[in-house]
């Protein structure tokens, strides 16, 4: 494992100071381009989870289930006239303990491919709590993505990423924090897949270490 480079967490540090209810970094330059659409996935406080889709003035899109593979498949295409909507769908873990959601900008000729994995809520009413309260990942459509997530009270927050497969760590820690919301965006560059995990720690019997952790939810994108 490597922590990020210096100057993210001089970003980091720079935005703590200067609020203290809200963090703001990047961990990659946003490349600009026009959007046509994004797909908002977001997890709330009582763990539903929920896929919003937002599109432009003359897109539209087409929205196909897979209850087979748990998944969604969005194609999104010109329609002169059509106007911008904002469409919802429940979306759930399931069993399997993930869910798919496909994205073909049939404009732009982008496809990609983002996967939740979390524990459904219904299933994990006898293990232990992750230590988010709420997240929400946004494709915006342009290789970037919007982390935006929300932390107990007292929770530590730190940023690693794992130098063998380049997965980005969000490290959860009771403590002595003071920041509850966090927004991080990252870039995927092209043919890449980009990888983002919470991990989460609990204190021991003792009280005295964090010698256990659970990694949950893991986010991917391909």
């Amino acid at each position: 494992m490597k922590n990020l480079p210096l100057s993210i967490f001089a970003i980091i540090t720079t935005l703590i100071f200067s609020s203290c209810s809200k963090e703001e970094t990047t961990f990659l330059e946003e490349p600009s381009s026009e959007l046509f659409g994004k797909v908002v996935l977001s997890r709330d406080a009582s763990g539903a989870y929920t896929m919003d889709l937002e599109t432009n003035n003359n897109v539209a899109s087409s929205i196909t289930s897979n209850h087979k593979a748990n998944s969604l498949a969005i194609d999104l295409y010109s329609d002169t006239g059509a106007s911008e909507q904002n469409i919802s769908e429940t979306m759930s873990t399931g069993s399997d303990d993930r869910f798919s959601v496909n994205l073909n900008n049939t404009i732009t000729s982008r496809t990609s491919k983002l996967t939740i994995f979390d524990k459904e809520i219904q299933f994990s009413k006898t293990e232990e709590e992750d230590h988010l309260t709420s997240y929400s990942v946004v494709d915006n459509g342009d290789n970037t993505y919007d982390l935006n997530f929300t932390v107990d009270a007292s929770i530590e927050v730190d940023f690693t990423q794992d130098e063998a497969s380049g997965e980005y760590m969000i490290h959860l820690e009771p403590g002595a924090g003071t920041q509850t919301d966090y927004t991080v965006t990252f870039n995927r560059e092209e043919g890449e897949n980009l990888q983002i995990l919470f991990r989460n720690y609990y204190p021991s019997e003792d009280g005295r270490s964090t010698t256990g952790s659970k990694d949950k939810p893991r986010i991917w994108v391909d």
